[in-house]
């Protein structure tokens, strides 16, 4: 059995890199054929890879919380089973 610890950290880190994978995919196919501009930087960035990053981000942020969660409802389950 893994401690609660051990179970916390890879719950997090697994759902974080599973939704910030996919997130990363939609985005990237979703921003295909744009261009973000930014004028105060005079920067021209690709569309994809913006969209990509913002997504794959975002992904790994939901997915840490619900992995957490989700570890956090095992530990309270085994400290307190259904009678």
């Amino acid at each position: 059995m893994m401690s609660n610890l051990r179970l916390l950290l890879v719950s997090a880190a697994s759902g974080g890199l599973f939704c910030g994978f996919v997130g990363a995919v939609i985005g990237a196919v979703a921003g295909r054929g744009t261009s973000v501009l930014l004028p105060g930087l005079g920067l021209v960035i690709s569309g994809p890879l913006a969209a990509g990053f913002v997504c794959g981000l975002t992904g790994v942020i939901f997915g840490s919380m619900i992995g957490l969660l989700a570890a956090a409802v095992i530990i309270l389950t085994r400290r307190n089973p259904y009678p």
